[in-house]
Order: C-alpha cells, then sequence, then structure tokens
C-alpha cells in the first residue's frame, strides 16, 4: 500500500525537495504552505505521516510549529508527526516530543535517515492499530490494575518487570505497541530505576529476541 505523506513548509524549495525524495521512496507527497491549509486538508483527506516545518514567518522561535503539533494530535492523535526546523534546538525538540511528535529532525536532513524516521513512524502506527493491547481492547472497564497487569501478561513475556502501578503498566502498555517493530528507543530514568530491565524487556518480546 502507498503512503501518503503530508510536507507542511512555506519554503516552495523544501517542499519540492522533500516530494522528490518521497516520490523516489515510493512514497505519495502533498505539499501545503502553512498550518491553516494543513489543518484544512486533513479534515477532507487522509495522511499516513505530516513532515511539519516549525516556522511559518519571520520568527524562529518555533511556537508556530508547535501550535500546529498541537492541532493536530488534538484531532488526529495517532497521525504521527515528524518535525524539521533549521533553527533546531534540544530544548525546542524536547517540547516537541512532549506533546506527541514522533521525531524531530534538523535541516539540512539526511535523505535515508528521513525515510527510516518516516517508515518507523508508520510503522508504529499501523502496529498499534492492528494490535491494540489487550489490556485496553478487552479488559473490563474500568479494569483493575490487577487485571490490566493480567492481559498485558497474557499477551508478553515482562516476568522481569515487577509491578502493577499506573506508572508501570503506562511504560508496559507502551512497550506492548513498539516491540514489535524496528522504532529506536530512547529509555530515560534515574540510576536504579529499571532502564535495563525495560530494555531486555523489549528485546525479549522483538522480532529478534533469538539474536544479539
Amino acid at each position: 500500500m502507498q503512503h501518503t505523506i503530508l510536507i507542511v513548509d512555506d519554503d516552495q524549495a523544501v517542499g519540492i525537495s522533500l516530494s522528490l525524495v518521497f516520490k523516489q521512496a515510493g512514497l505519495t507527497p502533498v505539499t501545503v504552505a502553512g498550518p491553516q491549509q494543513a489543518l484544512d486538508w486533513l479534515e477532507h483527506n487522509q495522511a499516513d505521516c505530516v513532515i511539519q516545518d516549525m516556522n511559518f514567518s519571520l520568527q524562529t522561535t518555533g511556537d508556530e510549529g508547535l501550535a500546529l503539533l498541537k492541532d493536530i494530535k488534538a484531532s488526529y492523535p495517532n497521525l504521527p508527526v515528524i518535525l524539521i526546523t533549521a533553527w533546531g534546538s534540544i530544548d525546542l525538540a524536547v517540547q516537541g516530543v512532549k506533546l506527541g511528535a514522533a521525531d524531530f529532525v534538523s535541516k539540512p536532513w539526511n535523505n535515508q535517515a528521513l525515510l527510516q524516521s518516516v517508515r518507523t513512524a508508520i510503522q508504529v502506527r499501523e502496529h498499534s492499530n492492528q494490535n491494540p493491547p489487550t489490556s485496553l481492547s478487552s479488559a473490563p472497564t474500568p479494569a483493575t490494575n490487577s487485571e490490566r497487569r493480567a492481559a498485558l501478561d497474557n499477551q508478553f513475556d515482562f516476568g522481569q518487570i515487577i509491578g502493577e502501578s499506573d506508572q508501570i503498566l503506562d511504560v508496559l502498555t507502551t512497550l506492548s505497541r513498539i516491540v514489535a517493530t524496528d522504532a529506536s528507543v530512547l529509555i530515560l530514568g534515574e540510576s536504579g530505576t529499571g532502564k535495563e530491565l525495560i530494555a531486555e524487556a523489549i528485546h525479549q518480546n522483538s522480532l529478534r529476541k533469538d539474536s544479539p
């Protein structure tokens, strides 16, 4: 199936360049110049991934891009959005990821890295849509934490991770959505919080569990 990529950038040259990259990769690019055009297009069409700039005027704060990201995620929470900007910063990237961005890319971009990011974002979305966690799909509502944990353990090998707190269950639910994909995973946490156990759980439930 051919996937549609919505490109949101007011720089026509960027739109043309990205379109060429995606066409050569067998994807279907659509370009629009700004936030309102993007929202209007999404209202009547379906995209598999959005590549959006962070600035659409002379300002370079990224606020316009974050505002568009919020609007897209509010209406289409499962639609992956990749942010791209020439005015990148760690702080801006963190803000974007907290708001639900799938990735953050700086201009000039690397074509292969960008394509991999797009493919991974689409793969994660499709896997989540096709395989919703049992804890969300079939458990009684409202489910107790014990029921949610049991449902996850019936589907996945999370035996090395102990606990039924809301936070632990949120982490395990996230893992259940990504373990069958090739997504890169960044695990953050203070010393002693179990980052290595999470890494092992991802590997143990992945398609490469019998490999290094």
